[in-house]
């Protein structure tokens, strides 16, 4: 169908959940991907059987590209010859990737991965370049290109492959625990150590910011058969989740910047954290219970 009328995707599966069907929604970029090459390579007008064939052949590239991010992100942790192995590794790796990235798997599952290692590799990379130039706020405010460039580069591409994750799957939020939980250690190590953490706001605000952008107009645009309340609830999570991210980046920062600059020790900074923290789920409570009981059901992944 999204061939046949490419670009424009639908809306209603009369397929699904038989006999009614049912909506599909918006978190769908590895279907108009998918589509796109084949209609590149059917020159505008493909046939089934060249629809066909791509789709078997999709998944099995997208998995091989995934070789890629999985070298530089061995090389820039460990050396080259661990990227070499890491590579290798992947390439013959058996269990869910090589069944998910296999000929004729053609589901969203192997572009997780692809997008994911990929947005892995130029965070490595972004936080990287931040601490060899030891950015500051200051380098934002006097416009310090030379200094910024390299690092703001790394992740904006970090950003966007999030965000790209975000229209693929909309178990994404899972990702962004797991990558704010780093900052929150990371932030904690660097203030422990006397060291600034203002890199981490820089990279780390673009990095989540970016997602937020791009999975916006998606949610604008739920459509008619979506204006259920549990499925409102469920587009705008990742735009509140990516709120509250950011939110908590400024304020690590904001708490580590007061403390060095009152003099005050350390050792404080992670018990002002959890106290805060403390406090900012008592008035989320107050304000909005079943919109937090709704954040937290989220773990349940676990």
């Amino acid at each position: 169908n999204l061939v046949r009328n490419f670009p424009h995707l639908f809306n209603f599966d009369p397929y699904l959940v038989y006999p009614a069907g049912g909506g599909i929604g918006n978190i769908r970029f590895f279907d108009w991907l998918l589509a796109s090459v084949i209609w590149v390579i059917g020159l505008g007008s493909p046939t089934e059987h060249t629809v066909d064939v791509v789709s078997v052949y999709f998944p099995a590239v997208l998995g091989a590209l995934t070789i890629i991010p999985v070298y530089f992100i061995g090389r820039e942790l460990f050396g080259r010859w661990a990227g070499v192995f890491a590579a290798g590794l992947i390439a013959v790796l058996p269990g869910e990737f090589l069944g998910r990235s296999i000929l004729g798997f053609t589901d969203h599952h192997v572009a997780e991965v692809l997008f994911t290692t990929t947005a892995m590799m130029f965070l490595i990379l972004a936080i990287k370049a931040s601490r060899e130039k030891q950015l500051t706020i200051n380098h934002l405010r006097h416009r310090d290109w030379a200094t910024l460039s390299r690092a703001t580069i790394y992740s904006l591409l970090a950003g966007i492959f999030l965000g790209i994750y975000f229209i693929t799957w909309i178990g994404a939020l899972f990702f962004v625990f797991i990558v704010s939980a780093y900052f929150i250690i990371q932030f904690v190590i660097d203030h422990l150590k006397r060291r600034s953490t203002d890199y981490l706001l820089i990279v780390g605000f673009i990095f989540f910011l970016i997602p937020l952008i791009i999975y916006a107009p998606l949610w604008r645009n739920v459509s008619a058969i979506d204006t259920a309340t549990d499925l409102i609830m469920d587009n705008a999570l990742p735009l509140i989740s990516l709120g509250i991210v950011l939110l908590m980046l400024m304020t690590l920062s904001a708490i580590s910047r007061q403390m060095i600059n009152r003099g005050i020790r350390p050792t404080y900074y992670p018990l002002a954290l959890i106290g805060l923290g403390a406090v900012g789920l008592i008035i989320f409570y107050a304000v909005s219970p079943s919109l937090l009981r709704t954040l937290l059901s989220q773990l349940s992944i676990f």
